[in-house]
C-alpha cells in the first residue's frame, strides 16, 4: 500500500508512505473490492485494523470504500481504497456510502484523463525518439551509430541508472558487453566483459528471446552478466532482447537502485524504441552481407572495393609471371566535404557516379575499374607503364574538369586529384597500393587539380 494523500489532525499517522497489504481493513477492501464499514471499533483491535496509525488514535468507527479503474480487461481490480474514519461510533452510514461512492468515480474519471494523456505523451514521446534515430542511421548507417542513439533516446524516454548493451563478437566468439553508460559512477560490468549465456539474466534474455525482469534484485540470486561480478544487489533490473525475425543481435539492460523502478508502460515504450533499432541493425547486417558478396557497386557500377583488391592481387602476379607492365591509378574529387556542404550528403554519391561514367568511356574492356578506398576510384590499367598511365590520368583530369554535374536541378563542376604507381620488380600489391595513395594525398597536399607518379 502507498500512501497517496490524506487530511488528518491526527499526530500519529504514519509517517512512511509505503506499508505492507496484510490483513488490516484497508487491505481487505483493496483485496475483496468490496467496502466496509464498522460503526464500532474495540480498542485492542483499533491498532490491527487501522495500519495507517503508528498507535492507538482513539478512532471508534471507519470506512472504507475501493476505487476502481476500468481497462480494456474485463476483470476490474482495485487501484486504491478511500478511507474514513472518526473518534466518535457509528459516525458513518449509508449516506456515507453514497457519497464515498460518487467521490470514487470522480477519482476513476480523474485518473482515466490522467492515464490517456501520459499514454498520449509517451506515444509522442516514442515517435519523436524514433524519427531522431532513424535520421541518425541515415546519415552514418553503421552498429556503432544505431547503438549510441539507442542509448541517447533511452535516456529521454526511461529512467534507469545504469545502462549496457552486450553485442556478440566474432573476435571472441561469444557475448561480450559492448556498452555501458554508468550515471551513479562506482563498481559495475566494463566494457569487453564477456557474458554467462547459460545462467546470467542477460545471457537469459539471450537465448530466449524475451524479456527478463528483476522487480527487486535483493530477493534474486541470478548474477546481471557473470558470476564473479561485483555489483550491488539492491534495485531492479530489465534485460531486453535486441532481435529481429531473423536473429537475435543482442540485449539491452538497465538498471535502477528504486525497486520496482520499470513499469509495464515503461518496458512496452523502451521495447518498440529497441524493434526499431533492430530494424536498422538488420538492415545494416544485410548491406554488410550483400557487399560481402556483390561484386558490382551499386553506386557507380563499377566493382566493389572487396572484389578490386581481389582482381589487383591476381593482375598482379600475372604481370609478374608474364613479364608485363601494370599501372595502379587512384582518384579522388577535390574539396568533395565543401560540395556536401553546399549541395547535400548524396553529393558523394552523384559525384562518384558521374566520375566512374566518364573513366568507364576512356579504358579497355581489360582494364579494371572499381572502387579502391571510400570516395576514391580505382583503375588497373593493364601491359601500361607508369608514364603511359600518366598521360592516360592527364586527359581524364582535364576531361572531368570541364564535365557538367547536375543535381536538383542545379549544375557543377568538380575537380580531381590523382595518383599513378607503375609496379616494379618485386613489388607486391600492398606497395603498389602504398605508392598510388602516397602521391596522391601530395597531390591533393598541393591544391588538387593534379597528377603525381609515384
Amino acid at each position: 500500500m502507498v500512501v497517496e494523500s490524506m487530511a488528518t489532525e491526527s499526530d500519529r499517522f504514519i509517517q512512511e508512505k509505503r506499508f505492507p497489504i496484510e490483513g488490516d481493513l484497508v487491505s481487505l477492501v483493496a483485496r475483496s473490492g468490496k467496502p466496509e464499514m464498522i460503526g464500532d471499533i474495540s480498542t485492542a483491535a483499533e491498532v490491527e485494523l487501522l495500519r495507517y496509525y503508528s498507535s492507538r488514535a482513539g478512532v471508534r468507527s471507519v470506512v472504507a470504500v475501493p476505487v476502481f479503474f476500468r481497462t480494456g480487461s474485463d476483470d476490474i481490480q482495485p487501484v486504491g481504497v478511500l478511507v474514513g474514519d472518526s473518534k466518535a461510533e457509528d459516525a458513518f452510514g449509508n449516506e456515507t456510502l453514497g457519497h464515498l461512492g460518487r467521490f470514487t468515480k470522480l477519482v476513476s474519471a480523474l485518473i482515466k484523463s490522467y492515464i490517456d494523456k501520459y499514454d498520449l505523451l509517451l506515444d509522442s514521446e516514442l515517435l519523436t525518439s524514433i524519427r531522431r534515430l532513424q535520421d541518425r542511421v541515415k546519415s552514418d548507417p553503421s552498429e556503432e551509430t544505431i547503438l549510441a542513439a539507442l542509448s541517447d533516446e533511452l535516456n529521454r524516454l526511461a529512467g534507469w541508472d545504469c545502462l549496457t548493451i552486450t553485442m556478440y563478437s566474432d573476435e571472441q566468439k561469444g557475448w561480450v558487453v559492448q556498452k555501458v553508460v554508468n550515471k551513479l559512477g562506482g563498481g559495475y560490468v566494463d566494457v569487453g566483459q564477456p557474458v554467462d549465456v547459460t545462467g546470467s539474466l542477460a545471457g537469459n534474455a539471450v537465448r530466449n528471446n524475451k524479456v527478463e525482469m528483476v522487480p527487486d534484485l535483493s530477493t534474486s540470486s541470478a548474477f546481471r552478466f557473470h558470476e564473479s561480478e561485483e555489483i550491488d544487489g539492491t534495485g531492479s533490473f530489465l534485460a531486453l532482447p535486441i532481435s529481429s525475425f531473423n536473429r537475435c543481435y543482442g540485449v539491452l539492460c538497465l538498471e535502477s537502485r528504486n525497486v520496482a523502478n520499470f513499469s509495464g508502460s515503461e518496458v512496452e515504450t523502451v521495447y518498440r524504441l529497441i524493434e526499431n533499432a533492430s530494424a536498422s541493425l538488420e538492415v545494416v547486417y544485410m548491406n554488410s552481407l550483400v557487399r560481402e558478396y556483390v561484386s558490382v557497386d551499386h553506386v557507380t557500377g563499377s566493382m566493389t572495393q572487396k572484389h578490386f583488391l581481389r582482381a589487383m592481387n591476381e593482375e598482379v602476379r600475372r604481370a609478374e609471371d608474364f613479364d608485363e607492365e601494370l599501372a595502379l591509378v587512384s582518384i579522388a574529387a577535390d574539396n568533395l566535404p565543401d560540395y556536401i556542404t553546399r549541395y547535400g550528403n548524396e553529393t558523394v554519391e552523384v559525384v562518384l557516379r558521374e566520375l566512374a561514367t566518364v573513366v568507364r568511356s576512356h579504358i579497355r574492356s581489360y582494364d579494371i575499374l572499381g572502387l579502391l578506398e571510400e570516395e576514391k576510384l580505382g583503375v588497373l590499367l593493364v601491359n601500361t607503364t607508369a608514364s603511359d598511365a600518366y598521360l592516360w590520368a592527364e586527359k581524364i583530369r582535364k576531361m572531368v574538369a570541364s564535365h557538367t554535374i547536375t543535381l536538383a536541378g542545379r549544375t557543377f563542376s568538380v575537380t580531381i586529384s590523382v595518383g599513378v604507381c607503375g609496379l616494379s620488380e618485386g613489388m607486391g600489391s600492398g606497395e603498389l597500393m602504398a605508392g598510388t595513395a602516397r602521391v596522391l594525398e601530395k597531390a591533393i597536399e598541393t591544391g588538387g587539380n593534379l597528377v603525381r607518379v609515384f
